[in-house]
């Protein structure tokens, strides 16, 4: 069995000495973030991971969810885990503390989501639209639903579940047929099927509460092929009394099957069949048309979207650490004129270059992943409470561009982060006894999550990225240019700058070049739209690792660095530079291709 020890010194080192959250005491949730506190609470969650997911994580998907007289059940253990799991509040430690949360900031849950990833991916799956309803719900549902269902699905007495996807509509909600028809007293009734809906029925509670796209037909009865007739509805599996908040009988939502995977097999992916259910219509009333009807869905994605990013640096990091344990015990040829045990029959695999580099890569891209996510959480906090308005669109901005990018990047390289750390173990790792196969077959789903990662590159690019005429892309260029401009004159991080320096000057040129062509070469834009996303994500874990190798090399005290953290993270920092920066240099001149090639042939030839 695969062990696991949570990076608590890291995140420690990230929250004091890298983003300073004690600069940002006015911002509502960081006055109590003392290190005392944060680490009592990062040790806690570490425990409980460690101690109590961990040891059902591979046992849970290695026994599946199964449905049983109609009824969908989940492994051995994980009742048991979900009760302590909600009591101890670990799925809502963002949430106000007026929705029943902790009342901490993002940066807080960044860890927790990685915890999640790593010891119990499945059992995770349960509870991950808990907090993210209970608060969209708390800003746009009826005031019954937040009386009566908030306070429940917050405490995970309820869970939640999105539902969008269908046989034939995946990404293009346009081509939905679950239909919405309004009734006299205000409900709805919702018939059509849905599928791949995680956690869609289980044991763990006696109520889930599904978050639904539908389309309303007009007046005639039909559907319209657009988006304008899509709406956001809530459907409980048990029937509600709005006044009282009691269930009651059944609804009319069914359990068809279980998707059989690839892996997260722990995890119920259900096929969900709406006939003639009782639903309740959710929508921002400030707004109008489709940007009030879409508002819940979007509140949800966003949050869904950075809670994937992260499971590819919880797999990244256990795949990492059970790699480096094995490279360091088995003994296979000699390291060149470095012999590490000239006494024995041959050396440790981890003094081989070879090795080394799918190590190094590994854990590079996890710890500047992780810084990168820890501060984006910060702008999180920024965007939604700073009284500065400047700074509070900046923030914004900024996540509107790096939300897509570490969706995708973050998920395609913890993907290839889990998968080197199994050629690391050879044929032991394709062995399941040792657990990064495992790992493989989990981490892959998250590329598929919340938007396919190829679907983000085009949100990256077509929206994201020319919204507001360009406002989001320029924040991100001068974010990034005003932190090169306060480091650049200092001589002991000259080669950690220059490449971010080159990178950012680089992927600005062809970002105005793409703007030139936004209009006149749509199939060039969209060629290469995966490449510019994972070019800046490159630099952003770049730019990352050039800020923690700035405090750990700066004037201000340093206190939660280790010893091992100030020898190892200015090699990973140019292990980063060396073998991942210039690589930016090629995907902008693939972009500059125009990618005419990849619609020269017809559709039957390809």
């Amino acid at each position: 069995m695969p062990t696991y020890q949570a990076p608590t010194a890291d995140w420690q080192f990230l929250l004091h000495d890298v983003l300073r959250i004690q600069d940002h005491a006015h911002l509502p949730g960081f006055a109590d973030l003392a290190p005392e506190f944060t680490g009592q609470v990062l040790d806690a969650a570490a425990t409980f991971h460690q101690e109590v997911l961990h040891p059902l994580n591979m046992a849970g998907d290695a026994e599946g969810a199964r449905m049983v007289d109609g009824q969908v059940r989940t492994p051995a253990g994980f009742s048991e885990a979900w009760q302590a799991y909600r009591e101890a509040g670990w799925h809502r430690l963002s949430l106000p503390e007026s929705l029943g949360g902790a009342g901490l900031p993002p940066v807080m849950g960044v860890p927790v989501s990685e915890l999640r990833a790593a010891t119990g991916h499945s059992f995770s799956m349960y509870s991950s639209f808990c907090a993210p309803t209970a608060s969209m719900l708390s800003k746009l549902a009826p005031d019954w639903v937040r009386t009566h269902v908030v306070p429940k699905v917050s405490a995970g007495e309820w869970t939640a579940t999105m539902c969008m996807t269908e046989p034939q509509a995946g990404t293009d909600l346009r081509q939905l047929n679950t239909r919405a028809v309004r009734q006299p007293d205000g409900s709805w009734r919702i018939t059509g099927r849905k599928i791949f809906i995680s956690g869609g029925d289980h044991d763990l509670t006696d109520n889930i509460v599904h978050i639904v796209l539908a389309k309303v037909p007009d007046e005639h009865g039909r559907l319209e092929p657009g988006l304008a007739s899509v709406n956001v509805f809530l459907v409980s599996k048990r029937m509600i009394d709005p006044a009282s908040g009691q269930l009651g009988a059944a609804n009319g939502v069914t359990a068809v099957s279980i998707e059989h995977k690839m892996g997260i097999e722990g995890s119920a992916t259900c096929v969900l069949e709406f006939d003639d259910a009782v639903a309740w219509r959710i929508a921002d009333e400030r707004r109008s048309g489709s940007s009030a009807n879409m508002a819940p869905m979007f509140l949800l994605m966003n949050y869904a979207r950075v809670s994937t990013a992260m499971s590819g640096v919880g797999y990244a990091e256990i795949a990492c650490q059970n790699a480096a344990d094995y490279a360091r015990e088995r003994l296979s040829g000699r390291a060149g004129d470095k012999p590490r045990q000239p006494g024995s029959v041959a050396d440790p695999i981890i003094a081989h270059a070879d090795v080394r580099r799918l190590l190094l890569e590994s854990r590079a891209f996890c710890e500047g992943a992780r810084a990168g996510a820890m501060r984006a959480a910060l702008w999180q906090s920024l965007a939604e409470h700073s009284t500065d308005a400047g700074e509070k669109e900046r923030a914004a901005d900024l996540l509107e561009v790096l939300t897509p990018v570490m969706k995708a990047f973050y998920t395609d390289r913890g993907f290839d982060a889990t998968v080197a750390c199994q050629q690391v173990l050879g044929g032991h790792g394709y062995i399941k006894d040792y657990g990064i196969e495992h790992f493989v077959r989990n981490a892959r789903i998250a590329q598929l999550y919340e938007g396919a990662n190829g679907v983000q590159a085009m949100d990256l690019v077509q929206r994201k990225l020319t919204a507001h005429g360009g406002r989001a892309q320029r924040a991100f260029l001068d974010t990034l240019q005003n932190s090169l401009a306060a480091l650049e004159t200092r001589a002991d991080l000259a080669e950690f700058v220059r490449p971010v320096q080159a990178a950012h000057a680089r992927i600005g040129e062809t970002l105005r070049s793409l703007d030139l062509q936004c209009t006149e070469r749509p199939d060039a834009i969209a060629g290469g739209a995966y490449d510019l996303l994972t070019a800046i994500g490159i630099l952003y874990v770049g730019w990352n690792w050039l800020e923690m190798v700035a405090a750990l090399q700066g004037e201000a005290p340093c206190e939660h660095a280790t010893p091992a953290m100030r020898q190892t993270k200015p090699v990973l920092a140019r292990v980063w530079m060396q073998r991942q920066m210039p690589l930016i240099d090629s995907l902008c001149d693939r972009i500059a291709s125009g990618n005419d090639s990849l619609v020269a042939l017809p559709d039957a030839l390809v």
